[in-house]
C-alpha cells in the first residue's frame, strides 16, 4: 500500500486534508453507505465468529504489523483498513510535544501497544457485530473509540467516529442514541472552538428531547445552547456586530427559560438588555434590565443587583429621563458599597456628578465628583486601576465642577466687589472664603 493511498481515516504521509476528508465517506467505516449490508463470505443470517483470541494481546510482544495479519487472516478486512490509517494517521498534536510550529510538516503519530489493542479489538467488534445487525454493539464500539480519541485530543478522529455513531442510531430509529450523538458531537465543536457548528447539533438534540417528551434531555441539550448562543453573540460583540449580537443574546435567553436555570436567564437578560442600549434601542433594552434586576433580587444576588441598576440607568440617561437614572445610580452607589465594589461606586458617583452639574446644582455635583476623586486614587493605590489615568480623568471633571461652582460668585464679585477682587489678585484668596 503506497503512502499516498487515502482511506476512511486520511493518508499516511503529509497529503492535504480536503481530500482526505472525501475519502473518508468512500472507503473505511463509511463504505456501506450506512447501510448494515451483509460481509463477503458470511452467509445471510450467519453469524460471525468473534474477535479470536491472540498472542498480540499481550502489549509486552505486541507489533502494529502482526495485528494487521492477525486481522486480515481472520477475516476482518474492513477493520485492517480503518486500524492502518488509525496508526499511520498524522500527529493532531505534534506543537504540544515538539514545540514545532502549527503549520510544519507534521510526522506520523506514535501509537503505544496498548491503544493499538484497544483500536483493533473495538475495530473488530464493531465489524463483527454489524454482520450480524447488532447495532447496539457496532454503536457502543464506534462510541468508545470516539471517546478514546477525543481524550486523546484528536477531536477530528473522534468528529468520526461520534459521525458514525449519529448514522447508526438514525438507521435504526434510535432516539435516545441519536440525542447522545448529537450531544457529544455539539460537545466536541464546542471543545474545538466552533460554536456555530455545536448550536447545529445541540439544537437537533433539543428538538428531539421535545418529540420523545423527555425532559431531562431537553435541559440537557438547552443548557449547552445557553453556552454556545452566549459564546456566538461574544464574538460579534467583540467585532462591533451587535444586531447579530442581539439574536443570539435572544436564543440564550429562550434556552436558558427552557433549561430552567435561573442564574444563566438572568445574565442572558442583562448582556441582551446591555447590547440594546448599545444600539440606542433603550426602550427594548429596558424590560429586559427590569427582569434582571428581578432575577437578582430573587437569588439575593447584590452585586448582580448593582449592575442591573447601573445598566437601568444608563438606558435611562440616554432616554434623557435623568430622575429615572438618579434613582437607579444612588441605589447602585449604595450597593456597590455594601458590596465594596471600588470601580462600580466611582462609575456611579462620577454620573451622578455629570447629571447634577447638568441640572445646575453645582454643590451636588462636587460632592459626587470629589467622592469618584478618591474612589479612583484608591483603586489605582490597591492596584485595581492598571494606570493613574483614571486619576488625571477624575480630576480633570473635580476642576470643572469646581469652576462652574465658583463661576457665579466669581461673576458677582467682578461686577459689583472691586476690593474682594483686589484682595483675590494680591493675596489669592477666594471671594467668599474666610481668610
Amino acid at each position: 500500500m503506497q503512502s499516498s493511498t487515502m482511506s476512511a481515516l486520511g493518508p499516511v504521509g503529509p497529503v492535504s486534508s480536503a481530500p482526505r476528508r472525501s475519502k473518508l465517506r468512500m472507503r473505511g467505516l463509511a463504505a456501506s453507505g450506512g447501510r448494515l449490508e451483509p460481509i463477503p463470505g458470511v452467509p445471510p443470517g450467519g453469524k460471525a465468529m468473534p474477535p479470536p483470541v491472540h498472542q498480540e494481546n499481550d502489549p509486552a510482544v505486541v507489533d502494529r504489523r502482526g495485528l494487521c495479519e492477525g486481522m486480515l487472516k481472520d477475516g476482518f478486512v474492513q477493520s485492517y483498513v480503518d486500524f492502518f490509517y488509525l496508526t499511520h494517521r498524522p500527529d493532531p498534536n505534534p506543537d504540544a510535544v515538539t514545540g514545532a510550529p502549527a503549520d510544519a510538516e507534521r510526522e506520523e503519530i506514535e501509537v503505544s501497544a496498548e491503544e493499538m489493542v484497544y483500536i483493533r479489538d473495538n475495530l473488530v467488534r464493531a465489524e463483527g457485530a454489524r454482520r450480524q445487525g447488532d447495532t447496539g454493539t457496532v454503536y457502543a464500539s464506534y462510541s468508545a473509540l470516539a471517546e478514546h480519541f477525543h481524550g486523546a485530543d484528536d477531536a477530528k478522529t473522534a468528529v468520526y467516529f461520534y459521525e458514525k455513531c449519529l448514522e447508526i442510531a438514525k438507521l435504526t430509529n434510535d432516539i435516545r442514541g441519536e440525542m447522545a450523538s448529537n450531544n457529544d458531537l455539539g460537545l466536541i465543536y464546542q471543545s474545538m472552538g466552533d460554536p456555530e457548528v455545536a448550536a447545529k447539533y445541540h439544537e437537533r438534540h433539543l428538538v428531539l428531547s421535545r418529540k420523545d417528551d423527555n425532559d431531562p434531555e431537553e435541559r440537557r441539550a438547552a443548557k449547552e445552547l445557553v453556552r454556545v448562543y452566549r459564546q456566538m453573540a461574544e464574538r460579534h460583540e467583540a467585532k462591533g456586530d451587535f444586531d447579530p449580537a442581539v439574536a443570539s443574546y435572544t436564543k440564550c435567553l429562550e434556552s436558558s427559560r427552557a433549561a430552567k436555570e435561573r442564574l444563566s436567564e438572568g445574565l442572558a437578560n442583562y448582556r441582551l438588555g446591555r447590547a440594546l442600549v448599545l444600539l440606542d434601542e433603550c426602550h427594548r433594552a429596558i424590560p429586559f434590565l427590569e427582569d434582571y434586576e428581578g432575577i437578582s433580587k430573587e437569588l439575593g444576588d447584590r452585586a448582580s443587583e448593582g449592575s442591573a441598576c447601573a445598566a437601568l440607568a444608563s438606558a435611562y440617561q440616554k432616554l434623557q429621563n435623568d430622575d429615572k437614572a438618579m434613582d437607579y445610580l444612588k441605589t447602585c452607589l449604595e450597593v456597590a458599597t455594601e458590596t465594596d465594589d471600588l470601580v462600580a461606586q466611582a462609575e456611579a458617583a462620577a454620573a451622578l456628578g455629570v447629571i447634577y452639574n447638568k441640572r445646575k446644582d453645582y454643590d451636588k455635583s462636587v460632592e459626587y465628583f470629589e467622592k469618584n476623586f478618591k474612589l479612583c486614587r484608591t483603586t489605582v493605590a490597591q492596584g485595581v486601576a492598571p494606570t493613574n489615568e483614571v486619576v488625571e480623568i477624575a480630576r480633570v471633571y473635580l476642576g470643572m465642577a469646581r469652576g462652574n461652582q465658583m463661576l457665579k460668585r466669581f461673576v458677582h464679585v467682578v461686577n459689583s466687589d472691586p476690593n474682594a477682587l483686589l484682595e483675590w489678585k494680591a493675596k489669592h484668596v477666594l471671594p467668599g472664603r474666610k481668610k
